[in-house]
């Protein structure tokens, strides 16, 4: 089956050409993310598409955020580096579960049944990024600028992801006696 080679094939991208990726195959690309199984068929996910302009925006944004959090001797993860990465993607995709701050009886239980179907969604986006030729690179830098992003998009919902998506300029290779990257 082409899935398992996919699987096998699929890798983080850090780096991206500065080439456009036509929006039909991102919108084809979302349609099948939708399609990923989700607890209780309640298909939590929310996703906002960014490019050109707005996706400068979000760098600038988690730039702030790292610089800020550089001066207070906070931790600011890779920041730096998820940076770049969207700065160099032609599209960007943020994930969102719509329901975690919503729900009166969201609980434990509805919090981890609808984060696993998000990851699922999220990793059906990378497989078929994948099997259209694209790179991805899955991004929870986010989470250092949170707050920020969401008022600059007036979403009340919780963001959990970022997903960077273009055509690779780099090309990790599978080192299938280590399982892992040469």
């Amino acid at each position: 089956m082409e899935t398992l080679k996919t699987i096998v094939q699929r890798r983080s991208i850090r780096e991206f050409q500065n080439k456009k990726v036509p929006k039909k195959i991102i919108e084809e690309i979302l349609s099948l993310s939708i399609k990923a199984p989700s607890g209780k068929n309640r298909q939590p996910w929310r996703f906002v598409v960014l490019e050109g302009n707005s996706k400068s925006m979000l760098v600038n944004l988690m730039e702030q955020g790292t610089k800020f959090r550089k001066l207070n001797n906070l931790d600011f993860g890779s920041c730096e580096l998820s940076s770049n990465a969207i700065r160099e993607a032609p599209w960007v995709i943020l994930v969102f579960n719509a329901f975690s701050r919503f729900e009166k009886d969201y609980n434990h239980y509805r919090e981890l049944t609808d984060t696993q179907s998000i990851g699922a969604a999220v990793q059906t986006m990378l497989l078929a990024a994948q099997d259209f030729g694209l790179g991805c690179l899955w991004i929870c830098d986010i989470f250092y600028a949170e707050r920020e992003i969401c008022t600059w998009l007036n979403r009340n919902d919780e963001l959990v992801a970022a997903v960077a998506i273009g055509y690779a300029n780099q090309y990790p290779i599978y080192d299938r006696v280590n399982h892992g990257k040469k």
